[in-house]
Order: C-alpha cells, then structure tokens, then sequence
C-alpha cells in the first residue's frame, strides 16, 4: 500500500475515533452525521476490512454505574440516495428470492434508550453504551410523564427507543437559557443527550423530555406479532408512545413518494427528524436474512441531505482565540435552519473569505446538518449588486491593535502581542475548563467581568483572588463566592496533565500533554528537553515540539509557572516506579475493558513500572485485548513476538498471588 494512503487510513481512523467520543461522550458532535458517514466510507473504501468500522460509538460517561443490555443494540446501514436504498432492496430480495414488504418509519434525531420491564414493572432504563452495556439513568427518565411504568404484558422484555426534546419545547429551553446568559444549546439531540446525565432532578424536569420507542431487543417467550407494523401496534396497546408516521409499502414508488415527501416536509414534523428507517416487515425474512458485524441486514437508514438555507451576510467580525489565532465569524440575518435560529457561521481563516471570495452584503447558502455550527456553502451570484465590495481582512488585531502574523504554510492569522486582553480572556476560560482545571463557578462571563475591573491580568490571580473584595460585586452572592473559593482551592489538587494542558501551550491537546506529564514527570524537565526529547514523546512531531520549547522560552511563561508552584499547584505527575512487578515490559491495550477504563488501567501499569506505546511494533511485549480489539490484534499477530492477553491476566500480573 502506498505510504500516503495509509497516512490517510491512520488520519481517518483518529478521526473517527474522536468524532465517536465527541458524539457519543460529550454530546457535542464538531462535524454533522453526513460528514462524520463520508469519512467512514471513504475508510471502507481504502480498507474494506478495517475493524474500527465494526465499532459501536459509545455514549458511557466515566465511573458510570452501567447495565449490560440482555441483546446487543444494534446501528443501521445508511443510505445517502434512493438509488441506494434500490440497490439494497434488490440485494435482499436476490437472498430472499422474495420481494419483501417493507415497514418504513421517520428516523428520530433523538438519544438511545433502553428499558427493562419485568411482571409487568419498569425495573430499569439505561443509555445505549457501548452497544453491549448502557449507562443506567433510570432516576433520571422517572421523570418522563409520558411513559408507563406498567405494562399489560408480564413477559420479561426490552423496549427500545429515543429520547428527545420537542421543536417548540427546545426554543422555550434556549430562550431561557438565553436570558439567565447561559450557553445556548446547538440542537434538539445535544440537549436531550445531555439532559438524561444530570444530576439535578430539578433541573432535569425543566428539559421536558420525551420518548417515542420502535423496537423491542430481548423477550422471553413467545410475543403475540410477527411484523415490525405488528410490533408498532403492540407498543401502542401497551401504553408506549409511538411516532404515528410510518406505512408499509410493497413497491418502489411508494417507498420513493414516501421519503420526499418528509424530506420535504420534515420543518413541519412537531420533533427533529434526519431520515427514514426501512425494516423487511416480516420477522421471519428478517431472520433469514440475518446480520453483518455491525448492522442487520435486513434494516437501513436513509438519510437526508443536510438542509440548506438562504440568507444576507451583514457583516464579519474577527475573533481571538487564548494562543492569538484570529477567527472570522460570518454574521448573517437571523434564519431558521435545522431546528435553530443561525445568525452566525465560523468563517475559519481568511483563506476561506478568500476561497468564497465574500463580498460585502453577499447572498450566502448556509448549511447545518441539524446538529453542528453553520458553515456558508457557496454565494448566490446573482443576488450581489454591481457595487458591492469584497469583504476586508483585517492586518491588526481587532482587540489591541497589535499586528497580525502568519507562520510559513499555515493558514491562521495570530495577533502577535502577549498582551492583549481578549487572549487573556479565553486564556482564562480555558484554563478554568472541565477538561482542564474544572474549576466550577468560574464561567465566561465572570471571567470577562473579572478581566474587565482588573481583576484578573493573568492566569495566577485566580489563586489571589481577594474574596471580600469579590463580595462587593454586584450579583456575586456569599453562596455563590464561597462555591468558587472552594472550587479554586479543589483545583490545586489536579493531576500535573491536566494543568500541562491548562497551560494553552499551542497544539498541545489533553493527550499531548498527557504524554508529555507520564513521560518527562515534572516540569523541571520538561522545560530543558530538547527538540529531539521532546520528539520522542507520542504525539509530538516537530511542530509541536518547537512550539512547546518557544513557549516555555518566554520569560513570562516561566515567571508565571514559578508563581503557580508557590501557590501551591503540583507540576509533578505521581510517582511511577521504575523497579516495579513490570519494570522493562511494554504493553498496549485494544478493544473495550470490563473492570477499568483504559486511561485507569494504564495507570496501573505505570505505577508497578511497566511503559505503555502508543502503537504496535518490535518494542511491544504485550496487547491486553478487551472486547471488539481494534486493527493493532491482527497486526500483534502477525509479529508474533507479541504475546496477547486479556484483561484477567494483566491484573494477575499486577497483583501476584503471595
């Protein structure tokens, strides 16, 4: 295989693997179901056999009391075109030697949930995982009002669906959120994701969450239908709420006139829809037909185009960004779009104004997906007056009036002075981040008010704050003030990577500086590695390297890590033995662990000295291998220097029997 196309599988499958978390996890998705489906097919077209595909996203938080599913939830085969869906069809009606009745349903853009009913009685719900376990939330779904906690049928049996946020309810949630100045929610799903994971019940009852359910995974016995429109009916007779829009059809056309005519109509569907789900009708065929590794055979998912939207450009402002980068962000006449009003789009560099080639007042044609941030697709032409002038780009900052740079084949434009205000701003927000610092209470908003009275000047006054002196600002109460004192003081006791990362070192990301935190130990050393040091680490090339020696170069960038240090901050990661059980053993995890999460795991094996690679080669002496391994099994196996084990036989290494 040619160097640069398995440079594009290794990109793609970290792609992938962040998008999944980024989904799943954080319910905070960067790029829309139809971007995050292109790049897995472009994979399957460069390794058709690549195992990452066969992978269930995972929506399981960390330390989460979880539930094993009594049958696996499954994903769908997706389908971008009609032509598709016929060819699909056809396919199955070949194996058949039948063309089967089709049960055709709207595709909920809502949050998987599963539910258990035993005699009759709701005994639990829990979140789709992994696929295999869920996440128990069934405090949290009590408060669903339109669901019942007792069914007529006494059948032990699992009842799937989705969770989501109706259209009129989700603007009432914003516009709320909107006045208490709280962060609006991107869509309907996001917020429905992330409002079955919180802890205030309270809070959880203003959400308004509902539930539609179309599926049911285990049983016991025998159940009383034997088609999926069957099904639908049963779940109706028992009290489940059901979409009512789905038919059955028997003929192309139908099925044809009955996707255009919701992807058509889908701004008048009272919830958020982004598709149609096809099901063979009749269980039996389904049975026949089976499953693949990842989807069933019998079942796909037509998705629809994102939706797009016309509407004026008013004006480009620029932002500043914690490390200077200045973004360019498209303010546009208000417009409805994919379940939200969009007035702004991010611009990314100036090459993409360039690229555009925006002018002042500009017809734009602006796409949301349903999910993600707006981008602008191309121009309208024909709507740009005669006079219209192009779209300036700014040579100094828009904050502090420093010049503006750009690094040698980059496209981001920096302001160039360390002084200005707005860096200062989002250094700050980033610092205090729940990834970073998580220092709770100590928002965007009162950092830009604490910035603003001089307050705030750097990143080591927030361990100097004066809180009596905070105490005298208005709506700043005494609950409030001691929330964050208690809050700042919790911080100091964060691990050395995730005040590495605090830092806004540039490009150094959670697990850059993770990395470096396992592999340097302090911050001693790391401030004296050299590029070829600093190389050596995982995830950091050349360019991060020079950028990690340049940061710590600047005499202010030292001045104010010694100030940190005196304040009682922690630049050493803990201890890791270096004559331990596993002194001079490598290893390397794949696949999904029962009992630990990777990261928890792993620093276990570096507590009794062992040393953890980022890849498998000649230098690996072990891959613990979890449940679905990833690529890195097959290719253990073919070294065969590698020995394989599993998750049992590690923590017996780690902990021998006396």
């Amino acid at each position: 295989m040619k160097q640069d196309t398995q440079g594009r599988i290794n990109y793609l499958r970290k792609e992938i693997k962040r998008h999944n978390q980024l989904y799943y996890s954080k319910a905070e998705p960067e790029i829309s179901d139809f971007e995050y489906d292109l790049l897995v097919q472009e994979l399957k077209n460069l390794e058709a056999e690549d195992s990452i595909l066969n992978q269930v996203g995972n929506d399981l938080s960390e330390n989460a009391k979880t539930i094993p599913h009594k049958q696996r939830m499954i994903s769908l085969e997706n389908a971008y075109s009609l032509a598709e869906v016929q060819a699909w069809w056809d396919r199955i009606t070949i194996e058949l030697n039948e063309r089967p009745g089709l049960c055709l349903e709207l595709k909920i853009d809502g949050f998987g949930i599963n539910l258990m009913y035993q005699n009759g009685a709701l005994q639990y719900a829990s979140t789709r995982g992994d696929g295999n376990v869920g996440e128990d939330v069934s405090a949290n779904f009590n408060t669903l009002k339109d669901v019942p906690h007792h069914l007529g049928f006494t059948q032990e049996i699992e009842i799937r669906g989705e969770i989501y946020i109706a259209k009129h309810d989700f603007q009432e949630l914003n516009d709320q959120r909107a006045q208490e100045g709280e962060k609006l929610f991107a869509n309907p799903r996001n917020a429905a994701a992330g409002s079955i994971k919180l802890k205030s019940i309270a809070e959880l009852a203003k959400r308004k969450l509902r539930a539609f359910f179309y599926t049911i995974g285990y049983s016991e016995g025998m159940l009383p239908f034997s088609t999926q429109m069957g099904l639908l009916d049963f779940l109706v007779e028992q009290g489940l709420p059901v979409a009512t829009h789905r038919e059955c059809v028997r003929d192309f056309d139908s099925l044809s006139n009955f996707c255009n005519h919701y992807e058509a109509t889908r701004e008048s569907i009272e919830y958020e829809i982004d598709g149609v789900v096809i099901k063979v009708n009749d269980f039996a065929l389904q049975k026949r037909l089976g499953f693949t590794a990842k989807s069933p055979k019998w079942a796909i998912a037509y998705k629809f185009k994102p939706e797009e939207k016309e509407t004026t450009l008013l004006s480009v402002e620029y932002q500043v960004g914690r490390t200077g980068a200045i973004t360019p962000v498209a303010i546009l006449d208000p417009v409805h779009i994919s379940g939200s009003t969009v007035s702004r789009a991010t611009l990314h560099n100036f090459d993409e104004i360039q690229r555009l080639d925006l002018h002042e007042n500009d017809r734009v044609r602006l796409v949301k997906s349903g999910e993600i941030i707006p981008k602008i697709l191309s121009i309208n032409l024909k709507h740009r007056r005669q006079d219209a002038k192009p779209v300036g780009l700014p040579t100094q900052c828009p904050v502090c009036g420093s010049p503006l740079s750009r690094e040698e084949d980059a496209a981001i434009e920096y302001c160039s002075s360390s002084d200005c205000p707005a860096q200062l701003t989002r250094s700050l927000e980033h610092f205090a981040s729940r990834e970073a610092m998580d220092i709770s209470g100590l928002g965007s908003a009162l950092i830009s008010r604490l910035v603003g009275l001089g307050i705030l000047n750097r990143i080591s006054d927030i361990y100097r704050l004066d809180y009596t002196e905070l105490s005298k600002l208005e709506r700043l109460g005494e609950k409030s003030i001691e929330n964050l004192k208690s809050a700042i003081e919790e911080s100091k006791g964060r691990a050395f990577e995730r005040l590495l990362y605090a830092l806004g070192i540039r490009f150094v990301g959670i697990v850059t500086a993770r990395n470096l935190a396992r592999h340097f130990g302090d911050i001693t050393a790391l401030m004296q590695a050299e590029s070829e040091q600093l190389s050596a680490v995982p995830e950091v090339g050349e360019k991060i390297a020079m950028a990690i020696i340049s940061y710590f170069a600047n005499p202010k960038n030292q001045e104010e890590i010694a100030m940190l240090q005196s304040l009682g901050l922690s630049f050493e990661s803990q201890s890791i033995s270096s004559s331990g059980i596993l002194s001079g053993h490598s290893f390397l995890i794949t696949g999904s662990l029962q009992n630990y999460s990777r990261k928890d795991l792993e620093d276990l094996i570096m507590l009794k000295g062992g040393k953890i690679l980022s890849s498998v080669s000649k230098n690996l002496d072990y891959l613990i291998v979890g449940e679905k391994p990833g690529s890195k099994l097959a290719k253990a196996q073919q070294l065969g220097s590698v020995q394989i084990i599993d998750e049992d036989t590690i923590l017996d290494m780690l902990e021998p029997q006396q």
